[in-house]
């Protein structure tokens, strides 16, 4: 008897959860909703990386459909200077004007220190940059609301290029411009873009090239100039309208810039900035001192 009792007494040990116990359904079900958002979990990341792939393969089909058009329309249909009239152009004469009497000084019998001024002034990393991707600079400027690096002496010279082709009377848009700036630098040294650019920049007064400046509006030879004469005639291809009291001013920005480049120093700078800067008068114009 009182073996039966005590077996009717003893309570089993604790183990595995029985399958008809509550514990055992609530075990279940946890694991089930686990498995469950593992599963939504994995659907939906591959979604997510397939519509990932369609749109940027989207993106890349749109990008060189865009590319295409681009070399069709500026390459042939729009009418820009080809590469085989830019082979053309003389080595050494006149590139965009034949006027005559006009001589073309080469680049090496410029100083050193005219040349590297004016790269310092209008791009400062004209030999150093790589030719102008249209398709980057343009999808850059659309996507940014930037405007294409500056480009100054390449834009100048592509500019004047343009009159190669007779069917460029009319103002090109930007792309077309950024387009054909990498086709210049990619026809043309940069040595020859420069001498082109230094030769016939418009500087004001009928003065195209640094050595018409030089004899305009000072009355001297190009190895002839000061620091200061230089700084100004460099500043005159960016501003060629005739005002006497931005002059000096204009003079000191790129004496300024010479200096901050490391082609002069800071005694050199002061000193020219000290000097008047004294320029032959216009054809007509009032005789007064500049700097007043």
């Amino acid at each position: 008897m009182w073996q039966i009792a005590a077996r009717t007494t003893t309570r089993f040990p604790s183990g595995p959860t029985r399958p008809n116990s509550v514990r055992f359904h609530r075990e279940v079900g946890r694991t089930s909703s686990r498995s469950f958002s593992l599963h939504l979990m994995r659907r939906f990341l591959v979604i997510a990386a397939k519509t990932t792939l369609a749109l940027l393969s989207l993106t890349g089909i749109g990008l060189l459909a865009t590319s295409a058009w681009l070399v069709w329309h500026y390459g042939y249909s729009f009418g820009l200077p080809t590469e085989a009239q830019l082979a053309a152009v003389s080595p050494t004469g006149p590139a965009c004007r034949t006027d005559p009497g006009r001589a073309t000084i080469p680049l090496v019998d410029m100083s050193p220190l005219l040349r590297n001024a004016v790269i310092a002034y209008e791009q400062p990393d004209f030999y150093e940059a790589w030719s102008l991707n249209p398709i980057v600079e343009i999808v850059l400027a659309l996507g940014t609301g930037r405007s294409p690096k500056p480009a100054g002496i390449t834009q100048s010279v592509a500019r004047c290029l343009l009159l190669l082709s007779a069917e460029n009377d009319r103002q090109v848009d930007p792309i077309a411009s950024i387009y054909f700036m990498q086709r210049v630098t990619r026809s043309l040294s940069r040595d020859r873009i420069l001498e082109i650019y230094l030769n016939e920049s418009y500087l004001g007064r009928s003065a195209f090239g640094v050595a018409a400046g030089a004899e305009i509006y000072f009355g001297k030879a190009l190895a002839d100039l000061e620091i200061g004469e230089i700084a100004f005639l460099m500043t005159r291809a960016r501003w060629p309208f005739r005002t006497r009291t931005f002059d000096t001013r204009a003079r000191d920005y790129g004496i300024d810039r010479m200096q901050t480049a490391g082609l002069i120093s800071d005694t050199q700078a002061a000193a020219a900035k000290n000097r008047p800067l004294l320029l032959r008068e216009a054809p007509g114009a009032q005789t007064r001192p500049v700097n007043e």
